[in-house]
């Protein structure tokens, strides 16, 4: 069974699910951010936290400025740039920096917004299965037109060193988005994966060094047959994974900053960001490039599930 209560943090509504195996926590204000994701028996917080108070965005602005934590929904961009008519789509997407509507139907949590430079609506479903968060995502194209865009889940991880990345097999090498001083490469490049050539020889991409490292960069999979990614840490063993169906959600963007951004000398944020996504790389202006933007047809409804799990893995996983 799953209980749903609300009360307010910062002064902002908070919704919060639990089901006794994991809770988790949104606010519908902040562009429906969930800032919390706790395995329960552990007490083990999964996002991370926020480093800043909580402030109201406007809409366009900067993503930085604001709570660089939890959990957001990018769309119809992830890089500030230009739609097909030439409106400028804001940093981060649309929908991070408006507030959404909020409503509970039994155990479920249902969330909803709609674009502003496109006309779409994006309603997700939340539900609790056991060990798992289920978001049920549906995406409506509200225009006589064809809708190019992209989406990408935007989690940030709360991570230590030694934590480790887990793409799907197949994967051997990663499209660069960004690297900082072009240690992987240019944007447009590619790199091996796990282990890349850089001017300091080879280096593991999976696990992470200390924030001390001063590292950024944001990598790309090619398309997936394979929905599935995790990420876990070594010294609790704590693991989550996120599993889709890679025929509606065909790549993973991965974002790992150990100190790198958005200021390396001043001691950057130290986090992880597994991205489920339908396009690449984070410009829709490039992904149409490339043709690989995702499109919604005119009046059509597009259908997807993000599966989040959290549980506690054995140590013989690292090894």
């Amino acid at each position: 069974m799953t209980v749903i209560t609300e009360d307010a943090v910062g002064g902002f509504r908070r919704v919060t699910m639990d089901n006794r195996t994991v809770r988790v926590r949104f606010l519908p204000e902040l562009g429906a951010k969930m800032t919390s994701l706790v395995r329960i028996a552990s007490g083990h917080e999964f996002l991370l936290q926020p480093q800043r108070p909580l402030r109201r965005p406007k809409y366009g602005d900067p993503f930085e400025a604001f709570d660089t934590s939890g959990f957001d929904e990018c769309l119809p961009t992830v890089s500030a740039c230009r739609d097909p008519s030439g409106q400028l789509l804001p940093d981060h997407g649309e929908l991070w920096s408006v507030p959404w509507h909020a409503r509970v139907s039994g155990e479920r949590l249902h969330l909803s917004a709609s674009g502003r430079v496109l006309p779409y609506h994006l309603t997700k479903a939340i539900r609790l299965e056991s060990q798992d968060v289920v978001i049920d995502y549906e995406l409506v194209n509200d225009s006589d037109s064809d809708m190019k865009f992209l989406w990408s889940a935007h989690p940030l991880l709360a991570v230590d060193p030694g934590s480790r990345i887990v793409l799907p097999a197949e994967v051997k090498e990663v499209l660069i988005n960004y690297s900082l001083h072009d240690r992987l490469g240019k944007f447009g490049n590619r790199c091996r994966w796990p282990v890349a050539g850089t001017h300091r020889g080879s280096e593991r991409l999976d696990i992470l060094a200390p924030p001390t490292a001063g590292l950024a960069d944001k990598v790309f999979t090619a398309r997936l047959t394979d929905g599935s990614c995790s990420f876990a840490k070594p010294s609790s063993g704590e693991s989550i994974s996120f599993r889709f169906d890679p025929m509606k959600v065909p790549y993973i963007g991965l974002w790992t900053c150990q100190g790198g951004w958005p200021d390396p000398a001043r001691g950057g944020h130290y986090t992880v960001a597994l991205e489920p996504c339908s396009g690449r790389p984070d410009s829709l202006c490039e992904a149409i490039t490339r043709g690989e933007n995702d499109l919604l047809r005119p009046r059509a409804t597009k259908n997807w599930t993000l599966r989040l799990r959290v549980q506690q893995i054995a140590q013989q996983w690292f090894c």
